[in-house]
């Protein structure tokens, strides 16, 4: 005996069964609407289909539940692109997956326990992150403990962070993100060029006009730029910062600067052999400013010594 099979033809035939929502053979209708004002739209389709493609409609037809009684059900988290999409997958096992609709269909997917799907999103993701999705993966992957996937797009956030503050995505991180990321010794960026992008973000969060120059803020816009970034600031390692760098900071940011840290900068400028006092100051576990991001002789440290050597 021989086993023939054509399951090409088998996916094409189901997938035109789903798009001929003409026809009477539907037993079922998921109506999209993603808000009151909108128009609903609806897709025909069947028990049989739902059910064997997704746990939590098995779960939703066997209650008996009202939905199951009405034969209907009404999703308002998700466009009509992404349900269509996910039903088109149901019926002909086939799928497009590209950076622009990966995690809506990794969310879509989770919610409705459709764990093949899910296996497809993560591994697509994972093997194709990018920086203009990286934030959302970071959000999503957290709140539902994927953590395989956090842990990647966290460590591609640093593998290519001097890439990323330049970017628009950069204000959108989360502050615990962002705190975590900037606590890591294994950034190789300019510090000079953090700390500018982090005053950047912090004027995102607070709704500031990001054209304006710190120095021209208010003063209740200074004490809100100041307040968003406090539990973050003192990640910035100041002593990777040129001379001329710090000085123009604590000039031109001093309102900005928390006084705790503006008084250590300041002695700290005043030294003419600081290594001891970045010896001191580095075995404070709270703050970062005097611990080296690059793990070698911090630049005024440099500058320091060859003005003593001269």
């Amino acid at each position: 005996m021989e086993n023939y099979s054509n399951l090409e033809k088998l996916s094409n035939d189901l997938k035109t069964l789903f798009e001929n929502q003409e026809e009477n053979y539907f037993d079922f209708e998921i109506i999209c609407q993603q808000n009151e004002d909108s128009i609903p739209i609806t897709f025909k389709t069947h028990k049989s289909i739902l059910s064997s493609r997704s746990q939590y409609f098995k779960s939703l037809f066997n209650s008996k539940m009202k939905e199951f009684q009405e034969n209907k059900v009404v999703l308002k988290d998700f466009s009509s692109s992404i349900i269509s999409l996910i039903l088109n997958y149901f019926y002909s096992g086939k799928i497009g997956i590209n950076l622009e609709n990966a995690i809506e269909i990794l969310i879509f997917s989770t919610k409705y326990l459709i764990d093949e799907l899910i296996e497809i999103t993560l591994s697509f993701i994972q093997n194709n992150l990018q920086l203009e999705i990286v934030v959302d993966v970071l959000k999503f992957s957290e709140s539902v403990n994927f953590n395989q996937l956090f842990d990647s797009a966290y460590q591609f956030l640093l593998a290519n962070f001097h890439e990323f503050i330049k970017t628009p995505f950069f204000v959108e991180l989360e502050e615990n993100h962002l705190n975590s990321i900037l606590s890591n010794d294994e950034i190789f960026t300019n510090e000079l060029e953090i700390f500018e992008s982090l005053m950047k973000w912090g004027k995102h969060k607070v709704n500031l006009n990001q054209e304006k120059e710190n120095q021209k803020l208010d003063k209740e816009e200074k004490e809100k730029l100041q307040k968003q970034i406090s539990n973050v600031i003192d990640k910035i390692r100041f002593v990777d910062f040129s001379k001329e760098e710090l000085e123009n900071t604590l000039k031109e940011e001093e309102d900005l600067i928390p006084n705790d840290i503006k008084e250590k900068l300041i002695e700290f400028q005043k030294l003419e052999n600081p290594e001891e006092f970045i010896e001191k100051e580095s075995q404070n576990e709270k703050s970062f400013i005097f611990k080296s991001r690059i793990r070698i002789d911090s630049t005024i440290i440099k500058e320091s010594q060859k003005i003593s050597e001269n």
